[in-house]
């Protein structure tokens, strides 16, 4: 009885140590930092980030403002969310660069994802508020 539970269990813990690791593997993890900007007055940022990590920028952002991003990084670009509440808007896809007026009626948080696509990437972001 001993021995079989110890079968068990021995083949129970090679199986969850597997999905463990090939989870880890998949697994993005996400720092987010908040951020304020200030009309016309240039926010630097500078950072780096691994292949499969991603750093989130997160801000406050109005109706009719103009927001222009751009990454300075050979292996760096950004991706650009507007969060309307619970709803989540993809405005900009792995790009170097991009500048919108925020829709109408909008009052909610602009997030900034910036992510690798080699190994290990310095950036430097910039971002004005016009």
């Amino acid at each position: 009885m001993k021995k079989r539970f110890l079968i068990l269990f021995a083949v129970c813990l090679s199986a969850w140590l597997m999905t463990d690791e090939a989870s880890a593997q998949t697994y993005n993890r996400v720092s987010e930092k908040t951020i304020k900007l200030v009309k016309r007055k240039k926010l630097i940022l500078k950072g780096v980030v691994r292949d499969g990590d991603e750093v989130l920028y997160r801000f406050r952002a109005r109706a009719g403002q103009r927001i222009t991003v751009r990454i300075i990084g050979r292996d760096a670009d950004f991706s650009v969310h507007l969060n309307h509440g619970l709803d989540a808007e993809l405005v900009a896809q792995d790009t170097k660069s991009w500048s919108s007026t925020m829709p109408p009626e909008f009052n909610g948080h602009c997030e900034i994802g910036v992510h690798s696509t080699y190994k290990l990437a310095d950036y430097r972001l910039e971002i004005l508020l016009h």
